[in-house]
């Protein structure tokens, strides 16, 4: 049986004609039921709501009940622990409210008495009564904690020593704060103030020379690491260079010298390429070091672009010219009323903008536009020979560039490449992690 209710009447489907009255009857009788229980529920909830509220309210606070506590057991004891050296701090007025005073000292909450007063009041009553000093300490651990900030200053540390002693374990919170910063709840220690000011200068210093006395045995070992390394890959890279310098004297002695000395030169301008790849995606993610990956990226790209004039005049070379579909460079310059509608349009950028309003940007006279033709395409070079087909090099040489040694782009064939899709380089890739030795 299925029932939906529409807003002025309620509609039976699969139901016989000869017992549609009689669904409808329980229908409203299961209506009521249901809505009387839903009203009961909500009856309960709200009594128990009325009694967590009242219950909250009439329940006292921690640190009264730790007040009765301490006073309970100052009656019975007879050896009660004394507040010895532990100084009390100086913001006592912003820390503990005027209840809190008041109650310590024994006084009717609603005095008249400023509460500067009663602070000068409470410090007299804890530097002459010690016993009086340790219950104070017991029942206002909480809101004497010290927290993060003062530690550094009670303790003479720096944030990072702080942090390496609470991850170590010498440093043990009490409890934790939270505050909303940002939109962001952020959660700290903080420390009970009678164990930090019983830490000593020596435990101090103790925990600095534990700690660089581990640096040095990390570093000594590090450094025994990286020797062994540095042996190994060095080992890797003779090794690797007689492989080469084998192949390539194996040539020389078969009557082929000029073969053995381009492939040679190509075979290392490849790697050469590499090292310049891998120095410009270092220099685009490093900070400190970030102008001298690109000083070492141009040494490499110098030292390419130095070898590929040698190879490219050489008689295994095969040289075409690729021009990928957006090979011009448009710098171009807006003026306001062409800016704005570019911001209102749905465009990617002033390049697909300009596409668009081509002939319109050229008349206006607020606007400039600077293009320079196949400024993103490219020289293809290839070297092969036909004694050695599995063995082929391929270089990319930006126009700009090589139009300098190259022939011009109408005498050479153009070829069409595929480009890659991923990745900061449209061909060729940077170091793999293995090869770096090289």
């Amino acid at each position: 049986m299925c029932f939906r209710t529409g807003k002025d009447e309620t509609i039976l489907k699969n139901i016989l004609a000869e017992d549609a009255e009689q669904a409808v009857h329980d229908l409203l009788t299961l209506w009521s039921h249901a809505m009387a229980q839903y009203e009961a529920l909500l009856e309960i909830r709200h009594r128990a709501d009325i009694s967590e509220t009242c219950s909250s309210e009439l329940a006292e606070p921690s640190w009264m009940g730790a007040l009765k506590q301490v006073e309970e057991q100052a009656e019975t004891a007879t050896d009660l622990p004394l507040g010895d050296t532990i100084k009390v701090p100086e913001r006592l007025s912003t820390l503990l409210p005027k209840v809190q005073i008041c109650a310590f000292l024994g006084l009717p909450t609603k005095t008249n008495e400023p509460k500067a007063a009663l602070v000068q009041r409470l410090r007299t009553l804890l530097e002459a009564d010690q016993r009086a000093k340790a219950r104070f300490f017991d029942v206002f651990a909480q809101e004497l904690a010290v927290e993060p900030w003062e530690l550094e200053t009670l303790l003479g540390c720096s944030t990072t020593e702080r942090k390496r002693w609470l991850a170590d374990g010498k440093l043990t919170p009490l409890t934790t704060r939270s505050v909303f910063k940002s939109g962001r709840e952020l959660v700290y220690p903080v420390f009970d103030r009678r164990s930090i000011q019983r830490l000593t200068q020596e435990d101090i210093e103790g925990w600095r020379a534990e700690h660089a006395a581990l640096v040095a045995m990390r570093r000594k070992t590090g450094a025994q690491k990286a020797s062994s390394r540095s042996v190994q890959n060095k080992q890797a890279r003779q090794n690797e260079f007689a492989l080469v310098e084998s192949v390539f004297s194996e040539w020389e002695q078969h009557e082929f010298p000029e073969l053995a000395a381009i492939f040679r030169l190509a075979y290392w301008t490849m790697w050469v390429s590499r090292w310049a790849k891998e120095n410009h995606v270092k220099g685009i993610k490093a900070i400190k070091y970030q102008a001298l990956y690109e000083q070492q990226r141009e040494r490499w790209y110098a030292r390419k672009d130095e070898a590929l004039s040698v190879l490219a005049n050489s008689s295994y070379a095969r040289i075409a010219f690729y021009r990928p579909d957006q090979a011009d460079k448009i710098t171009l310059s807006l003026c306001d009323d062409h800016y704005q509608s570019m911001k209102q349009g749905f465009y990617e950028g002033k390049r697909d903008f300009y596409v668009a309003h081509t002939k319109e940007i050229k008349a206006c006279p607020g606007c400039n536009v600077t293009i320079e033709l196949d400024y993103y395409s490219l020289y293809s070079l290839e070297i092969v020979a036909d004694v050695r087909p599995d063995m082929r090099f391929a270089f990319h040489i930006p126009y700009p560039l090589g139009i300098a040694f190259l022939p011009p782009p109408h005498s050479l064939p153009h070829v069409t490449q595929a480009e890659q899709e991923d990745g900061l380089f449209r061909f060729g890739r940077r170091l793999e992690e293995g090869e770096k030795i090289l």
